[in-house]
């Protein structure tokens, strides 16, 4: 079952590409720190390489903290350890194949730890260490994690570590090569499709649990990309789930191409795929850390939106996320569903004025989800937004009258306040609060056995 809930409180922080040349095309996750959010652009709109950026989660003292030159453009997140920042380019660097970086969250200390080796042929190629990082990079503090979408060995990416004072760099898993009859790399040209053991061109950025990786391909496999498990010292590779072919019209039964990284919780994977499902437009899905019990949460379709490109926000029992297109402007959707597939519902419709194609991953502070628009908004720049997310009554089994009494199930963000109320009377309401509930991102359950004594009865859920 599919919803709409288009009324939620959606705010412009800031928008990108006015004329003070403050940048362009948000890409990568935001960085939460107290009250300040950080983040990067693709272009600094002076000389179209990325920039560097800081926003209060109010809107207040946005400040450009540094612009690159040289061909530096960031696409992937960032962490934070201490005051300093660390992520990747997806171009710049050396051989201009992209590179491992830091800087502190003041602008200043900026440094390559690492810059991705010269590829043969050029551009697309082979090298020894990767090209071309994406997603940027997780940590346990003491070292990075990431993936580079192509290069390697066999061109077909690579998994790699490197430590944050930038030595130990090392490739700790090589994609194997992609055959279509014949190898990856047949003379100096390689094949950008087809099968293999391992999967190929690892995009999204990792999860870990412990000395375990997990991550995603979106080609390779036995048609359309994995989900893989391996150690952070190399060892111990292993495919959780190849995903199938897709017929003539672009479907299938499990999804295809997931470009997005995982989310984790206890011994479940929630993650999502761009194409394929029972629609073309995609899905959600979950499976254990194991492998076992691959389910198809959700198939996307284009009133939901289509097409997600991006690693899922998990708050207690439901899922949020983005789609790249589809919904009421063909722009894209906000979506939550809950950890069981139910109850999917759109929360906003992107549109070209107040943004659209969301990349990132949302940060929550109390009740607001932040991210970035990579387009739209007033300048057609994109935009920075936070969306607070307010309670929601969900219509499902449980919405209506039972054994004697009217109930239904609600939810919202972890810690939020929500309180049920009752009027008979809309026109002139006088609201009696009838229960309260600190949620916990999972459904709550209200059922009033006096609903029967009143010939006309309203409720609303009402957040302080």
């Amino acid at each position: 079952m599919s919803g709409v809930a288009d009324a939620q409180v959606y705010n412009i922080l800031h928008n990108f590409g006015s004329q003070d040349r403050d940048g362009t095309a948000p890409e990568g996750d935001l960085i939460l720190n107290s009250n300040i959010l950080y983040g990067t652009t693709v272009s600094s709109s002076t000389n179209y390489n990325g920039m560097f950026f800081k926003i209060n989660t109010d809107g207040s003292g946005y400040k450009v903290l540094y612009s690159w030159t040289n061909g530096f453009v960031p696409e992937g997140g960032m962490v934070l350890i201490s005051n300093t920042l660390y992520g990747t380019m997806f171009t710049g660097g050396a051989a201009a194949n992209g590179s491992i970086f830091k800087i502190n969250t003041d602008g200043s200390g900026f440094a390559q730890l690492h810059s991705f080796a010269p590829t043969v042929p050029s551009g697309f190629g082979t090298n020894y260490d990767g090209n071309r990082p994406q997603r940027g990079v997780i940590t346990d503090g003491i070292w990075l994690y990431g993936t580079a979408r192509y290069g390697g060995a066999n061109g077909n990416g690579t998994v790699f570590k490197i430590g944050t004072d930038g030595s130990g760099f090392a490739v700790i898993k090589t994609f194997p090569a992609t055959y279509l009859g014949t190898n990856n790399v047949s003379g100096n040209l390689v094949v950008t499709s087809g099968t293999n053991s391992d999967g190929a061109y690892p995009i999204g950025s990792l999860v870990f649990d412990g000395s375990t990786l997990y991550g995603t391909t979106y080609k390779g496999g036995t048609s359309n990309g994995v989900v893989f498990a391996m150690q952070t010292d190399g060892g111990g590779f292993n495919v959780l789930k190849y995903f199938p072919s897709i017929n003539g019209i672009g479907t299938n039964s499990d999804g295809a191409a997931p470009v997005a990284g995982l989310t984790l919780s206890g011994d479940t994977l929630y993650g999502v795929a761009v194409g394929g499902g029972s629609g073309a437009a995609g899905n959600i899905f979950k499976l254990k850390t194991n492998g076992a019990a691959f389910t198809v949460l959700h198939d996307l379709s284009y009133n939901d939106g289509m097409w997600p490109p991006n690693t899922l926000f998990l708050d207690g029992g439901t899922l949020y996320g983005t789609t790249a297109a589809g919904g009421i402007s063909n722009k894209g959707t906000i979506f939550m569903l809950l950890t069981n597939g139910g109850n999917f519902t759109v929360l906003r419709n992107f549109d070209n004025n107040t943004g659209s194609q969301c990349n990132s991953k949302f940060v929550v502070s109390s009740n607001i989800l932040y991210g970035t628009a990579n387009s739209g908004g007033a300048n057609g720049g994109g935009v920075v937004f936070g969306i607070k997310i307010l309670p929601q009554i969900f219509n499902d089994r449980n919405f209506g009258i039972q054994a004697n009494a009217f109930s239904f199930n609600f939810t919202g963000i972890s810690n939020q306040t929500a309180i049920v109320e009752f009027s008979t009377n809309l026109a002139q309401p006088s609201w009696l609060p009838l229960q309260t509930n600190l949620l916990k991102g999972a459904p709550e359950f209200f059922s009033d056995p006096q609903s029967g004594q009143y010939p006309n009865g309203f409720y609303r859920i009402r957040s302080p």
